[in-house]
């Protein structure tokens, strides 16, 4: 090729294949012939594409470095870095595949064939797979070998761009003008789409009419076209001929064009190729030149691609290739044609990273029929999205996670989360999806939760004879037993799923303590069964949370917070959308993230937002397979209108093209859209009135269809609508297959969905305000009918929801009233078998505004249970204000002083959770008026004799006679003793003298009146009070008998309590090691009541007893870490007062970690409660004792017997406080001589032989030989001291104590240092270290090993001869 020689040069370097001869790896020559297209196959087309995108972007990296500037301060004066005017460089891209053996004038390293391609395989593909690797990992070697010539000031370097010599401009950037500017880069993507053309055709070369010349002088600019007109080559007519000239002029082609010239280096490689190629070239040149002789002015280039098609060429790609050529056409250039090569670049990565969006062709035929189609993945969101995968992978691995999506409505939550859930479903885990409705919330208890764990039961159901099904079904029996009734009337489908099920079972409302609480406990007990059986991790999604009730998000909290405990697969993942604009930071939902927080779980909050502009490019682009810049227009109309609101794109979308300005062209194979059209056509801006007036346009059948499904919230059964198609002769279930064909409706699993809440809230509100009232009032008029006849209580609910959604004004008769009323509390007590008492509230509420004004007189009955019902209800959610209300109205308005009795009890115990002082004022007035008088304080020996009297009338009956002792009727009596036995553990905590009292009088008026089953309160208190006594097996008799009675009248209210007590009476009887099974129980008995506070009560006495009665500290600690949970789960601090104390002094034992006088000293003092006082000092002094710190143990045990009071009934605390106390107290004696210690030491001596002889051998028998034996070494009975350690170590090991046994050891081996034999001292020592060891004490180990170093190991070894 002839170069102009005033110009600077530079090799430039590059490469490109084609499927052109070459010589074998025999040395064979083959000729070379044009091959198949690169792109025949999606292999090849791959490979090809990559090189395509090399070249343009490092031409696009050229033109950025030579305008802006590569380096600063250098840059303006260097000459850009890539063929310029005066060369069609097109033509000197040199097409070959691999160099011969020879020498090279330029660095081998750059050669376009690394060495490793010296011996290529004869698959083409393989071969351009070698190519597009070698471009690509060259260009960044060539260019930093360029840059580094640059900053050198020599001008020589590498740029990837072809295998000629060509030359710069010798114009710096500076003195380049933008039109300059803009007539190069078309030049370059002209060129490039040639070179284009000749890639993907297989090595074809372009048809004359592409190729452009110019005259040598700057003459006009003139292409050479194969279409003649007589004879003449068809010209066009100069239009705007000086900037076309202009444009002309940048391109030079001679007449000896050779691809050989001066570039001798390369013919080696290739001769035949080179050879071919060079003829083929001069000859267009010299056509070229005949054709510039002959025309008068300047000729359009014709553009045609239709050979690419025809050899299978993706109709994509001849459409780039076209628009790069076209470009040369400047003003008359079609609108799509390329202007800018970085857009050239984009457009070919789409192809290669999404073939499917952006190359292959449109299935045309199949779009034909199923028009535009929508999916998740059209507004993919990949960092949000990655986010939720993140958190969930974290889940499995251990964490304890939850994920939460906001954003406004229609920004695509749900689709996110659903998409989300195909991940989780793909890589085996267990997705269930529930969702909050805000129109249907209190007419259906749990909604979500319920929704979607009754869908799981379902499925399981469907396979009952599965492995996991009778699996979960006998799990579920096992662990909840007859509680499942509870479960099934929240989860229908669980009826099905269980064997045998217990649905006949008769609820009892007043069984339990918090009904609401009980139900949490049974989820949490059912969640743990059914993820263990799931065989992959449970993911729980919760969406719109900000509809939720507060009893579905306190039960989701407990959930989060149970399960975080549970091991494996057993835990639960959570996933919540909300709507950010409608949840304030004060809503119970955050508060519940906030709760869960502090329990370690890790939080994911995704904030989905409108899409930007360029957003929406991408989506319509995606949407559409066409290149962004080619849906620029349309995406900017969208976006105008609907500010980037997903939902309102998706929709406008389908609407223009349901309207024709979105059309599939069938000869394009495409999309296209009129712009004027949409221009001239109102589009609303608004998503509301969109929906709106996207509604209106359809046939008035179908708008009065989707208006009474609207009524209905979100989603409703198809069986009511069809229900009330049928009792109100509506035309409803036709018309709504017409909503569901234009996208607005859904049918799934038996329910009409509208496909987003905006529409239900668009529909919605297009009916007039008074009409809605009357419309909710006959759908729930007809519905009640039919779910009275059926007795389905889904539709129950929601017809009452009807009923009082149109409210009493919707009313148009007078006996309606009363019945609306009624069919509330027909709804509001099957709410509250649900235990969902908010919603029972709702319903009982509602109902109330119902009745007449004069109801209290014609309306008796029902407004009396409406509002006792209702005052229950408030307790259970804690709305004190309407539960003061509501028993000021029937205290105003009962007949009768027996009518008031429940809502006073309901009152009563509302202010026992707040103020125990009020509550015991109010209960003793009660009481008064119900003829049992309560006295502000009894005498000891008043409260003796009541008890001596109890007791001996209590001996005159056998157990039998009083488990079937007649029962009572009077209601006064049974209100009086349901009243004191509330009262029990109250005065038990503020008055704890009068308890016996208040214990007696249960036991009286049941002897007197007959049995109740909350008699069974006072027995069981009885026996701890006579326990205390010193009648343990007395004590035991009437704990027993309150066992029994328990189960005869099946009273869950009180069993947690019941079984507490007993558990403690017995542990004075039974090894100390077995009475945990019962505490154990206690716990479930009262979980299943919903009764928190005896559930903590038995899990303290399990911890308590489990550090007591030896059990390895390593597992005490674990213990501790749930017990603490537990208690953090519900909030209850008195108990993780005891829990931290009781985990201080482990931490001691095990780790020698001091105990902390900050925080929990200073809650102590603040609470001043007497026996917190003394559980905390004495944990103190125990510690100090055990680590022999006599200063501190001093000064706690003169604390411990400071606060120490008397107890109204035996506990298993009283025998360690005595044991403790009595050791503290020798030990103290002995340094002080003071009496006073002796005595408090003698006095829990004999305390410990009582519970000995008339108790359990077992538990105290090694504790009255160690207190003996204290007591003797103090009084210097050395003989007797001895063998009571003896006797008491080896009492110890018998009876499994071994921390008893270690610290007998310890203090036997005092005992022996300070009468100077020091080796039976360092015996003692080692064994005593052993048992503690043994225990789990590593502390304390530590501790005696230092000492017996230095007091004793020494001076032995010395002794010893």
């Amino acid at each position: 090729m002839a170069l102009t020689t005033e110009f600077f040069h530079t090799k430039v370097l590059g490469f490109f294949a084609l499927p052109c001869g070459r010589r074998g790896v025999t040395g064979s020559k083959r000729p070379w012939k044009p091959a198949a297209p690169a792109t025949s196959s999606p292999r090849l087309t791959s490979r090809a594409l990559r090189i395509a995108i090399a070249l343009t972007q490092q031409i696009s990296d050229a033109e950025e470095s030579s305008k802006s500037g590569l380096f600063p301060g250098i840059a303006s004066e260097l000459p850009p870095p890539f063929p310029v005017s005066c060369i069609n460089w097109a033509d000197c891209i040199t097409v070959c595949l691999k160099p011969q053996e020879g020498t090279h004038d330029h660095d081998e390293s750059l050669l376009p064939f690394p060495a490793a391609f010296s011996h290529l395989a004869d698959d083409f593909g393989d071969l351009l797979e070698q190519v597009a690797q070698g471009v690509e990992e060259r260009a960044a070697k060539l260019r930093e070998s360029t840059a580094a010539a640059l900053r050198e000031g020599n001008g020589d370097g590498y740029l990837d761009v072809d295998c000629a010599r060509i030359s710069y401009s010798n114009n710096s950037a500076a003195s380049r003008n933008e039109e300059d500017w803009t007539r190069e880069k078309l030049q370059r993507i002209y060129s490039l789409g040639l070179v284009f053309y000749e890639l993907f055709s297989g090595g074809e070369l372009p048809p004359l009419e592409m190729l452009v010349v110019s005259s040598s002088n700057g003459g006009d600019l003139t292409a050479i076209s194969s279409n003649k007109v007589e004879g003449e080559v068809r010209r066009s007519a100069n239009r705007n001929g000086s900037r076309w000239n202009d444009f002309a002029s940048t391109l030079e082609v001679s007449d000896d064009i050779s691809l050989g010239e001066n570039t001798d280096h390369y013919e080696s490689w290739n001769g035949d190729y080179v050879a071919s190629i060079s003829n083929k070239r001069r000859s267009l040149s010299s056509r070229s030149m005949q054709a510039l002789a002959a025309s008068t002015g300047p000729i359009i280039c014709e553009v045609s691609v239709g050979c690419l098609s025809g050899k299978g060429v993706p109709s994509r790609l001849c459409d780039l290739i076209y628009n790069m050529i076209d470009c040369i056409n400047g003003d008359f250039m079609g609108n799509e044609s390329y202007s800018e090569i970085v857009d050239v670049t984009c457009d070919l990565q789409l192809m290669l990273t999404k073939p499917s969006v952006y190359l292959h062709d449109l299935e045309v035929d199949k779009l034909s029929l199923t028009a535009l189609e929508l999916n998740d993945t059209v507004f993919e969101r990949k960092n949000e999205f990655d986010s939720l995968q993140c958190s969930y992978r974290r889940f499995v691995s251990g964490s304890s996670e939850l994920a939460i999506i906001t954003g406004t409505s229609g920004t695509g939550k749900s689709t996110m989360a659903n998409r989300l859930g195909n991940f989780i479903t793909a890589e085996g885990g267990l997705f269930l999806s529930g969702k909050f409705d805000q129109m249907m919330q209190c007419a259906q208890p749990f909604s979500a939760i319920a929704s979607a764990f009754n869908n799981y039961c379902h499925q399981l159901a469907m396979y009952e004879e599965s492995e996991r099904a009778m699996l979960v079904a006998s799990k579920l029996q096992t662990t909840l037993g007859p509680d499942l009734y509870y479960l099934i009337q929240v989860i229908p489908n669980l009826s099905h799923l269980v064997f045998g099920n217990p649905t006949g079972i008769p609820p009892n409302r007043d069984d339990c303590v918090d009904a609401q609480q009980r139900l949490q406990y049974l989820f949490c007990r059912f969640v743990e069964v059914i993820s263990s059986c799931s065989g992959g991790p449970m993911t729980l999604f919760i969406d719109d949370v900000q509809w939720a009730d507060s009893a579905s998000i306190s039960l989701i909290g407990q959930l989060l917070k149970t399960t975080r405990s549970m091991q494996g697969e057993s835990r639960v993942f959570f996933l919540a959308t909300c709507r950010e604009d409608e949840l304030g930071s004060d809503h119970s939902f955050w508060k519940m993230i906030h709760t869960v927080r502090n329990f370690g779980f890790e939080t994911t909050l995704v904030k989905l937002e409108c899409m930007d502009r360029d957003t929406v490019t991408n989506v319509v682009s995606n949407l559409l397979h066409l290149s962004p810049r080619l849906v620029g227009s349309l995406s900017h109309i969208l976006f105008h209108k609907t500010k980037g609101n997903p939902l309102f794109v998706s929709k406008m979308m389908l609407s223009l093209h349901r309207e024709g300005f979105l059309r599939l062209s069938l000869a394009r194979r495409r999309w296209e859209w009129d712009e004027e059209k949409m221009h001239s056509k109102k589009l609303h801006d608004d998503v509301a009135m969109f929906f709106v007036n996207s509604i209106n346009t359809l046939a008035t059948d179908v708008k009065i269809a989707l208006r009474v499904l609207s009524c209905f919230g979100s989603s409703t059964e198809c069986e009511f609508i069809q229900a009330i198609e049928t009792d109100l002769k509506l035309n409803v279930t036709e018309p709504l297959k017409i909503a569901m064909a234009e996208g607005l409706v859904n049918k799934l699993d038996g329910k009409y969905v509208f496909c987003h809440d905006r529409i239900q809230e668009a529909t919605y509100s297009m009916i007039e305000e008074q009409d809605r009232y009357l419309h909710h009032m006959n759908y729930g008029l007809s519905l009640i009918k039919r779910s009275m006849r059926d007795d389905h209580v889904a539709l129950l609910f929601t017809a009452v929801m009807q009923l009082n959604l149109g409210g009493p004004s919707a009313v148009q008769h007078a006996d309606e009233y009363h019945k609306i009323a009624k069919y509330n509390l027909l709804a509001g007590k099957k709410a509250m078998e649900m235990s969902d008492f908010s919603s029972a509230f709702s319903f009982f509420d509602h109902g109330m505004t119902f009745l007449r004004k004069k109801h209290w007189r014609d309306q008796y009955d029902l407004s009396l249970e409406l509002f006792n019902l209702a005052a229950k209800c408030a307790l259970a959610i804690e709305d004190h204000s309407s539960l003061t209300m509501i028993c000021d109205e029937v205290s105003r308005n009962a007949r009768n002083y027996k009518d008031t009795l429940s809502s006073s009890f309901t009152h009563m115990s509302a202010l026992i959770h707040s103020r125990i002082s009020d509550s015991l004022e109010f209960g003793f007035k009660e009481l008064s008026r119900l003829g049992v008088d309560i006295p502000s304080s009894v005498s000891r020996d008043d409260t003796l004799k009541l008890i001596t009297e109890t007791k001996s009338m209590l001996d005159g009956f056998t157990d039998d006679t009083l488990l079937n002792y007649h029962v009572l009727s009077d209601y006064k009596k049974v209100m009086a003793i349901k009243f004191l036995a509330k009262l029990e553990n109250s005065i038990n905590q503020a008055n704890p003298s009068l308890l016996p009292f208040i214990t007696i009088k249960i036991i009286q008026l049941t002897i007197e009146h007959g049995m109740s089953p909350m008699s069974a309160i006072g027995f069981a208190y009885f026996g701890g009070i006579i326990g205390e006594l010193g009648d343990i097996r007395g004590g035991y008799r009437y704990t027993r008998l309150a066992k029994a009675l328990l189960n005869k009248y099946k009273c869950n209210e009180i069993a947690g309590e019941v079984m507490f007590l007993s558990s403690e009476i017995l542990s004075f009887l039974e090894p100390l090691q077995g009475t945990n099974e019962y505490r154990i129980q206690g716990q479930e008995l009262a979980m299943s009541a919903g009764d928190i506070h005896w559930a903590r009560m038995n899990r303290l006495g399990f911890i308590g007893t489990l550090i007591w009665s030896g059990t390895n500290l390593s597992s005490v600690k674990e213990e501790l870490i749930s017990a603490r949970h537990f208690s953090a789960e519900h909030n209850h601090r008195t108990s993780l007062y005891y829990i931290k104390t009781f985990g201080e002094t482990v931490s001691r034992l095990v780790e020698g970690e001091t105990l902390s006088d900050g925080q929990l000293t200073m809650s102590v003092i603040e609470n001043n409660v007497p026996y917190q006082l003394v559980v905390f000092y004495f944990h103190r002094m125990f510690v100090s004792f055990v680590f022999n710190n006599y200063v501190d143990m001093k000064c706690n045990a003169e604390k411990f017997f400071e606060y120490r009071m008397p107890s109204g009934h035996l506990l298993t605390g009283h025998a360690v406080h005595a044991f403790i106390g009595g050791l503290a107290s020798f030990r103290i004696y002995r340094e002080t001589h003071e009496p006073m210690w002796a005595q408090r030491g003698e006095e829990y001596k004999e305390r410990m032989r009582t519970w000995r002889d008339k108790g359990s051998l077992w538990n105290f028998e090694n504790k009255c030989f160690l207190l003996e034996a204290e007591e003797c070494y103090s009084n210097g009975n050395v003989d007797e001291a001895m063998a009571l350690y003896e006797h008491a170590i080896s009492s110890a090991q018998d009876h499994k104590f071994v921390h008893e046994e270690a610290l007998s050891y310890e203090l036997a081996a005092n005992y022996y240092f300070d009468i100077g034999n020091k080796l039976m001292a360092l015996k003692y020592f080692t064994c005593a270290r052993e048992a503690y060891f043994k225990w789990g004490a590593f502390a304390k180990v530590t501790t005696l090993n230092t000492y017996t170093q230095e007091k004793l190991e020494n001076e032995v070894l010395i002794s010893v001869p």
